[in-house]
């Protein structure tokens, strides 16, 4: 079963790619974005403590983020036997932590997404989609913070992962369709996949209607 993780700047598509892949594989889907957006919207404590890092587009503090996404990682292996995990880790001690973690209870990643865009569509994905989801956060100044955060703090773990053997690089500035062709191919290649997803071949997402909308 794919244990993955999804990594790639804002607005290059991990929500999109990481719901085919789950729709595809059966893996529970744990967005580290909506975990930390729910945590919010129900003004628990951690919720506002989180509110503060995210409302300037800073990362969340690795403590903060392990509360809210570990117990979830746990729960979606047990039920499911795997996980996409999107938009976690984002620094090099998240991944040392995570990998850390993984390997105390077998549940270590198998398979490292790495999603790319140019940044000015990257930039044009995310004001549309502020416009059409009402996203407070997605503003001008916010999202080219995000940007060059992104460029420091976790543009590092692809090498990280590379090194592992473990990392997929992608370009999003394509078809969807034709994105989630080489992600099948790959997965596939690792027996990573479901049999019948596997065997369906590399055009599988147009004949299943599995295109999603862009985030």
């Amino acid at each position: 079963m794919v244990r993955a993780i999804m990594l790639s700047p804002p607005g290059a598509g991990k929500g999109t790619h990481s719901e085919w892949l789950t729709l595809h594989t059966g893996a529970a889907h744990i967005s580290a974005g909506d975990m930390l957006r729910a945590e919010v919207a129900r003004g628990s404590d951690l919720g506002r403590q989180v509110a503060a890092y995210t409302e300037r587009g800073d990362l969340v503090p690795d403590e903060l983020i392990f509360r809210i996404l570990a117990p979830a990682v746990v729960a979606a292996a047990r039920h499911t036997g795997g996980y996409v995990l999107d938009g976690f880790p984002r620094t090099m001690p998240q991944a040392l932590r995570a990998a850390q973690f993984g390997a105390d209870l077998a549940l270590t990643s198998n398979a490292v997404i790495y999603l790319t865009a140019p940044e000015e569509e990257l930039v044009s994905r995310l004001l549309d989609r502020a416009r059409r989801d009402g996203r407070t956060d997605d503003t001008l100044g916010v999202i080219r913070h995000r940007l060059a955060v992104f460029a420091k703090e976790t543009a590092p773990l692809v090498d990280y992962y590379r090194g592992r053997g473990i990392l997929l690089e992608l370009s999003t500035d394509r078809p969807e369709a034709e994105v989630q062709a080489d992600l099948l191919d790959w997965l596939s290649a690792r027996g990573l996949m479901p049999p019948v997803a596997a065997e369906s071949g590399p055009d599988h997402a147009d004949r299943a209607g599995a295109t999603l909308p862009r985030t």
